[in-house]
């Protein structure tokens, strides 16, 4: 019995501190999947699809950003991105995915604005949208971030099973991680996703059409993962540790042989 209360107490006090991550789904034809690169592949030449030159200034690509070259708190480095298949030695491939979407395995998601470098930031707004397996934008749109939101502002949201997330322009457009068949310049992908550390992804956005823009995917950057219960207090723990010890007391007590 105290072997079981031992396992008890060793499961309770090392249990993961947060929900697993959600999972990101394809329905593009091809194969798509996490691909690696280093700063060294940051030479603006439109491989992976997100490196290019950025109309705000020199080295301001959301790679760039990542790796700590334009002001944006909390890099996380050269984390890897969702695309097709790309050589890191030769800088070949890692074009986008068209047609992506998530897969809730959280109760609970939490969103921070890491920055936005966009003329349009005032405006924006970027939301989640509910889907299906079958990649069908459902529902109305539910937005996360308004145009009043800044730079360190976070947000929960509960999303459905499937989701994707969206971004929607003073312009009047609106773009889909759905694109192939969803919002403005279908087919093309204004979103570049990272899965960075602590189960979280890093979206980085274009918000402009890609018949006059840069591709930098910097103009909205926003980090997404699952929110972390409350970590109990020191007292919790100790109130938590003695009860145990009671309970070790009682059952020792009750295995006592009588006399």
């Amino acid at each position: 019995m105290r072997k079981v209360l031992l396992v008890v107490a060793l499961a309770l006090l090392t249990a993961p501190a947060t929900a697993l991550a959600d999972t990101i789904q394809s329905t593009s034809p091809g194969s798509y999947g996490w691909q690696t690169w280093s700063i060294s592949n940051l030479d603006k030449d439109g491989k992976p699809y997100w490196d290019n030159g950025s109309w705000d200034g020199n080295n301001k690509n959301i790679g760039y950003c990542l790796t700590g070259s334009c002001g944006m708190p909390d890099a996380p480095g050269a984390i890897p991105f969702w695309g097709a298949s790309y050589n890191s030695t030769n800088d070949t491939g890692g074009a986008y995915d068209p047609n992506f979407f998530f897969v809730r395995d959280s109760s609970l998601s939490n969103a921070a604005l890491m920055i936005e470098i966009a003329g349009f930031a005032p405006g924006n707004i970027f939301g989640w949208f509910e889907t299906n397996l079958n990649g069908t934008v459902r529902g109305t749109p539910q937005p996360i971030f308004l145009g009043a939101n800044d730079q360190g502002d976070t947000a929960q949201f509960a999303p459905t099973p499937y989701y994707g997330f969206y971004l929607t322009t003073p312009q009047g457009n609106t773009f889909y991680t759905l694109s192939a068949a969803f919002g403005n310049d279908r087919g093309i992908q204004h979103f570049a996703v990272f899965s960075g550390p602590g189960e979280t992804y890093w979206l980085g956005m274009e918000d402009l059409k890609f018949c006059n823009t840069d591709k930098d995917y910097n103009d909205m950057v926003v980090r997404v993962g699952p929110v972390s219960p409350p970590v109990p207090e020191p007292a919790t723990l100790t109130l938590f540790g003695t009860g145990l010890i009671g309970l070790a007391g009682l059952v020792r007590r009750r295995l006592k042989p009588r006399s």
